[in-house]
């Protein structure tokens, strides 16, 4: 998403925020990259300076990326993680979060409020977390600030829901789509089968050399909606930014 959305956006960025796994430049290909790492930034005045955080980050094709090494880090203040989101978003126009499972997040107060998307294992296990997750998110719907401080991400419920087939073998080929909308009471907007390549080539340690067309195909009708979503605010924005500067001059 990040690949296509790159082209799409004025400026792109991705940060990892899956707490307790983390690796997204393992992910990807590039942890020999030097650059800052999320868990050596501290921020006790709860600020990072944007430029100066876009200047240490690694680089993959040709987008910024944050991940987390928590195996190699001491844990953070929520306010370190908090800091460290706001510098990413104060100079990059749209950011692709990985957060886990959510867990560890709730304090985030740059999170609070933003679109979502679920990816979900399509098995049955997968369905039941999926479906566990998406109750937890809907109950915070109009919970207020006192939900703020538990573990759970703050963001809104799903925008959209990626479903992911499960490797295919002689037992099982995953649940169908139909079955995994029915369990779940809502539609599964994209579902992605297995691609032994990619699978091999990020298991190998080579990080994610090639995006599949297939891939490419079925995430696109999703990327069109985001990048739909920042071109709107940034025209919201300018025109307020204009009806401010008028209201100036008559004043």
């Amino acid at each position: 998403m990040a690949k296509q959305l790159r082209g799409m956006v004025p400026s792109c960025a991705l940060v990892d925020l899956d707490l307790d796994g983390g690796g997204m430049d393992v992910l990807v290909g590039i942890e020999g990259a030097p650059g800052m790492r999320l868990g050596r930034i501290r921020a006790p005045l709860g600020r990072v300076d944007p430029q100066a955080l876009r200047e240490e980050l690694p680089v993959w094709d040709d987008i910024p990326l944050l991940s987390n090494d928590p195996w190699s880090a001491p844990s953070q203040g929520w306010w370190d993680v908090d800091a460290a989101v706001n510098a990413m978003a104060g100079f990059a126009d749209l950011l692709l979060i990985d957060a886990g499972r959510g867990r560890g997040l709730g304090n985030l107060r740059s999170l609070k409020g933003l679109p979502s998307l679920l990816m979900v294992d399509m098995t049955v296990l997968g369905l039941a977390r999926a479906k566990a997750l998406l109750h937890a998110l809907n109950g915070r719907r109009g919970a207020g600030d006192q939900a703020q401080d538990g573990p759970l991400i703050s963001c809104r419920p799903p925008m959209a829901l990626i479903g992911m087939m499960s490797t295919r073998h002689r037992v099982s080929h995953g649940v169908d789509p139909e079955q995994a909308e029915e369990f779940l009471g809502r539609s599964v907007d994209v579902v992605l089968n297995p691609q032994p390549k990619l699978s091999a080539s990020v298991l190998d340690g080579r990080g994610l050399e090639r995006v599949p067309r297939a891939y490419a195909r079925a995430l696109h009708p999703l990327v069109d909606r985001i990048a739909g979503m920042i071109v709107g605010e940034r025209r919201e924005e300018r025109i307020s930014s204009r009806e401010l500067t008028r209201s100036k001059a008559v004043q």
